[in-house]
C-alpha cells in the first residue's frame, strides 16, 4: 500500500508492505507527520490523502480522527500525480516505546486504580489510560495519551503499536483490554488488529465518550465499521469519509 499528500507543492508520501496489522501505508503518513511536524500537522493534513487501494478499518479510523479526507486513484493517476514531484519526503511512524510501561507482575490493586494512575502521565486532554492484560490477569503491559502535541497519540494505539514492536504478535487469546474511556473508532480498529481475531480479545472501557468519536467505531455492534470489520470483502464497501 502506498500513500501521499501534498502540501504548498511539496510531497509527503509512506509505503508499507502490510506485515503487521495495525501499520498500513495511511498509519504511516499521518502518524509520521504528526511526529514530525506537530506545529504545522493540522494543516498538512486537511489536504486530501491519495492511497492506491481501498482502505482498511485502521486506514479509516486514522483519517476520522487525525486527518481530514482521502481518495483511492488508479495507478495511471497515481503515477502522474506522484512522479510530477522532486523532494518528496518519505514517512514512517516512530516508535512509542518511551510512554510505555511494561510488566508481567500482577497489578497492585483493582484495574481501576492501575488506570487512574496511569492516566496521571497522560498529555493532553482527555487523559487516557490502558492495560493489557493475560488470561491470568496479569498486565503485559501499558500506556497512557500524548495528545498534546500528536493528535494520534491515543493510549489504545501507543499500546498496540508497542506490542507489535515487542512481539511481532496479535495477543494470547483470552486476553483482555482494559481502557479509562471508549475507544474512538481509530483506537478501535487498531485494538482489532492487536487482537487478530475479535474472538481473541475482551474489551472493557471505565468510563463513557460523550462525544462522537466512538459512535461508529468497529467495536460498536451494526455500525458501518463493525460490519465492514468483520466482512471478508471489505476492500469493495464504499468509504463514508472521502468528502470534508
Amino acid at each position: 500500500m502506498k500513500a501521499f499528500l501534498v502540501h504548498q507543492g511539496a510531497l509527503y508520501h509512506s509505503e508499507c508492505d502490510g506485515s503487521q496489522p495495525h501499520r498500513t501505508a495511511v498509519t504511516d503518513l499521518v502518524r509520521g507527520i504528526w511526529c514530525l511536524f506537530p506545529g504545522q500537522a493540522l494543516s498538512l493534513l486537511r489536504n486530501r490523502i491519495y492511497v492506491d487501494c481501498p482502505l482498511s478499518p485502521v486506514c479509516e479510523g486514522m483519517i476520522k480522527v487525525a486527518a481530514k479526507r482521502f481518495a483511492v486513484v488508479n495507478p495511471d493517476e497515481w503515477n502522474s500525480r506522484f512522479t510530477s514531484f522532486t523532494g518528496a519526503r518519505n514517512l514512517v511512524s516512530p516508535p512509542t516505546l518511551s510512554t510505555l510501561t511494561h510488566t508481567r507482575e500482577p497489578p497492585s490493586g483493582a484495574i481501576k486504580e492501575v488506570l487512574a494512575d496511569l492516566k496521571l502521565r497522560s498529555e493532553g486532554f482527555p487523559r487516557v489510560s490502558a492495560a493489557l492484560l493475560d488470561p491470568d490477569g496479569r498486565v503485559l503491559l501499558a500506556s497512557w495519551s500524548r495528545t498534546a502535541s500528536d493528535r494520534t497519540a491515543h493510549a489504545e494505539v501507543n499500546l498496540v503499536e508497542a506490542w507489535f514492536t515487542l512481539h511481532s504478535q496479535s495477543v494470547p487469546a483470552g486476553s483482555s483490554l482494559h481502557v479509562s474511556l471508549r475507544p474512538c473508532a481509530m483506537c478501535a480498529a487498531q485494538i482489532l488488529a492487536l487482537a487478530g481475531t475479535p474472538s481473541g480479545l475482551r474489551i472493557v472501557f471505565h468510563e463513557e465518550d460523550p462525544g462522537p468519536a466512538s459512535k461508529n467505531s468497529c467495536l460498536v455492534p451494526g455500525s458501518d465499521l463493525w460490519k465492514k470489520a468483520g466482512s471478508p470483502d471489505w476492500r469493495s464497501w464504499p468509504a463514508d469519509s472521502q468528502e470534508e
